[in-house]
């Protein structure tokens, strides 16, 4: 009886050897071109091979585009010398034999998971605050975004108002009436609030991109309790840059959107019935791509192939958005649950990248 080939193999030589344990499962090759020549004459419908590269010196590019190969574990001493597009096929990297081989295995005997829903995207944060919950670990990175969010709220008000409270008090003792003294203050009293409200403003903004890197370390750690491979780490800057251009983005379709919702209520005032729904759908859309984008970001999905994502896991997004959206309605619950949100959103990426890996159709007596 032939058991199913789930893995493609290739490496520079046979003299390497194989782990046993995987044999049954494995097309080995040691040319390059042999591999793509074999994968190209396969039936059209075959799909969900796992492509093993443990030659950083082989040029895989071509190897990654077929369609029969759905995942590439690369197993190489250093990334740097790997010879390899960046591909969000690649779902791990590894530096010994034995930890690629647990991860196979982890995946043979996985069972198969079905494509995330509307209400997988709604039970995602809850799963994800359960996660840190139960990690007393996670708990320092998980009060970062808070702690910078204070943190850059006071560095802002406090020079802010006493600015103001400079300025005000500089208009006082050039008036001398009892009138122009209440005026004085009254214009003291709405500044305040106008400096306290613009550095609100400004540390919801920055708060969360500088927070990147450790959001990110809670994405490999919820990734790591899934059984989920490493990835090579990201700088701090390239981190930090990279989820400012998101949250600009996000920022910028947001306004766009309301303010072309807003206008129509001001022309057709009963279409407020139609554009309410509309603007608590469009902010539960935006929280959900902003953070999604770390798991995926991680995932290496660029942003041509993150449209087609979440295209094709409309609900599930939906339902994490409108999830988080209502969450965030708690006061003061923004920073302090987003890693919370984070977590989710990395149990929901891992759940749709599996489900997208369906069972082998390659068989060994194909493959021989």
């Amino acid at each position: 009886m032939s058991s199913s080939t789930h893995i493609v193999w290739l490496q520079s030589n046979y003299d390497e050897p194989i782990p046993n344990e995987l044999r049954s499962h494995i097309a080995l090759f040691t040319n390059e071109d042999a591999c793509y020549q074999f994968l190209c004459s396969l039936p059209a419908k075959t799909h969900g091979l796992t492509l093993v590269i443990a030659d950083a010196n082989i040029s895989t590019d071509r190897l990654v585009q077929l369609k029969p190969i759905s995942c590439i574990y690369i197993l190489s001493s250093s990334i740097s010398k790997l010879n390899l597009k960046t591909s969000s096929k690649i779902h791990g990297f590894f530096h010994e034999r034995k930890s690629l081989t647990n991860q196979i295995l982890s995946d043979l005997n996985r069972k198969k998971t079905t494509k995330p829903g509307f209400f997988s995207g709604i039970l995602a944060p809850f799963q994800g605050f359960y996660f840190i919950l139960k990690h007393s670990s996670t708990w320092s990175r998980a009060l970062i975004p808070s702690i910078l969010f204070t943190l850059l709220l006071f560095a802002c008000a406090i020079p802010g108002t006493w600015a103001m409270h400079t300025l005000t008090g500089r208009l006082i003792r050039k008036n001398t009436s009892r009138l122009a003294h209440v005026g004085i203050w009254l214009l003291r009293l709405v500044l305040y609030i106008i400096a306290i409200c613009l550095s609100l403003i400004i540390a919801l903004l920055t708060a969360q991109p500088l927070s990147s890197p450790a959001l990110e370390s809670l994405v490999r750690a919820q990734e790591h309790d899934l059984k989920y491979p490493s990835r090579p780490e990201e700088s701090f800057c390239s981190s930090v840059w990279r989820s400012l251009r998101i949250a600009a983005i996000s920022l910028v379709i947001s306004l766009v959107i309301f303010i072309v919702l807003t206008f129509i209520e001001f022309v057709v005032p009963l279409a407020i019935f139609v554009t309410t729904p509309l603007k608590f759908l469009t902010t539960a859309w935006i929280i959900a791509y902003d953070i999604i984008d770390y798991p995926l970001s991680l995932h290496l999905l660029g942003v041509r192939e993150r449209t087609p994502w979440f295209r094709h896991y409309l609900w599930a997004t939906l339902g994490f958005g409108l999830a988080m959206e209502i969450i965030f309605l708690i006061p003061g619950a923004f920073f302090l649950l987003l890693p919370a949100g984070v977590c989710g959103a990395t149990r929901l990426v891992v759940a749709a990248e599996r489900a997208s890996i369906d069972q082998p159709l390659l068989m060994n007596d194909e493959a021989s």
